[in-house]
C-alpha cells in the first residue's frame, strides 16, 4: 500500500512558492515504477510534440491515459490522487478546496523527453472545462522525477524565476525520485530550454500530477485573470 509523509516541509516563496522534496517513494515503490516507465514504449505515448520550429517544446513524449498505464504506475496516481494525500498537499501549501478522485484531471501521466528535446519557459494554462466538476482553476502541479545516474552534462534541469526578477533564476536538476510541487500562478514561470544532450537510449522521464479547484469567479479565474492557454516566456541567461 502506498502512503506519503509530508512533515516538516519547507515550502518556500522565492522564485515562487514551491518544494523540492528527495526520496519521495521509498525504495521499493520508486524502483518498480522505474521499471515500468522504462518498459513505456515512445510510438506508444498519446502526445507526441515533434516540431522542432516550434521553438516552444520539442522531443516530448505524453503517456496521459492513465487506465492504460502499467498497474504500478495507475496505482501512484490513484494515491496522488486519493482524499488522504490532497490533504496533506493542502496543508503544506495552504491551498484548500483541491478536486479528489478524478483520474481524468486535465495533464496528468508520464512524460518522456528524449535527445535534444526542450520544455520552453511558460506558465501553464489557468482553467479548465471539466464534464462533471465544472470550470476548474489550476491550481498545484507536482512533478516527480525518474532519472537514475542523471549527469549534470545531460543538460535539463528544471529552471524556475518570477517574470518580475527574471535574473533570479532558481534550477533544479532532475534526479531520481525527486520530486517538485509550486503553485501554479500566472507568475510561475519554468521549463527546461536546455536541449537534452542524452545517449541515443536516454529519456529524461517524470511523472506529472496536476491539481485544481472548483471556479467560483465565472469569467475569470482565481488571480482574476481570463481564460488562457499555455503562455510562453523568455529563456533567462543562465
Amino acid at each position: 500500500m502506498i502512503s506519503i509523509e509530508l512533515n516538516n516541509i519547507n515550502y518556500v516563496n522565492n522564485p515562487f512558492p514551491h518544494c523540492v522534496i528527495d526520496n519521495f517513494f521509498n525504495t521499493d515503490i520508486s524502483n518498480k515504477l522505474y521499471e515500468n516507465i522504462n518498459s513505456l514504449k515512445l510510438e506508444d505515448a498519446n502526445s507526441k510534440f515533434t516540431n522542432k520550429k516550434s521553438g516552444r517544446e520539442y522531443n516530448k513524449f505524453a503517456f496521459d491515459n492513465i487506465e492504460k498505464l502499467p498497474l504500478s504506475l495507475k496505482d501512484v496516481f490513484v494515491y496522488l490522487n486519493s482524499k488522504e494525500f490532497i490533504e496533506k498537499l493542502e496543508k503544506i501549501t495552504g491551498i484548500s478546496g483541491l478536486i479528489y478522485g478524478d483520474l481524468k484531471l486535465q495533464g496528468a501521466g508520464v512524460h518522456m523527453i528524449k535527445n535534444e528535446g526542450f520544455l520552453g519557459m511558460h506558465t501553464d494554462f489557468n482553467t479548465y472545462n471539466h464534464s462533471i466538476h465544472g470550470k476548474l482553476d489550476r491550481r498545484i502541479n507536482l512533478l516527480i522525477y525518474m532519472n537514475k545516474d542523471w549527469k549534470s552534462e545531460y543538460k535539463g534541469d528544471l529552471l524556475m524565476y518570477h517574470p518580475d526578477n527574471i535574473s533570479e533564476v532558481k534550477r533544479i536538476q532532475p534526479i531520481f525520485n525527486r520530486c517538485i510541487i509550486f503553485n501554479t500562478t500566472n507568475k510561475s514561470v519554468h521549463g527546461h530550454p536546455e536541449p537534452l544532450c542524452v545517449p541515443k537510449d536516454l529519456y529524461r522521464k517524470s511523472i506529472a500530477v496536476y491539481y485544481y479547484t472548483k471556479n467560483e469567479n465565472g469569467i475569470v479565474d482565481f488571480e482574476g485573470d481570463g481564460k488562457h492557454s499555455t503562455l510562453w516566456h523568455k529563456t533567462p541567461n543562465v
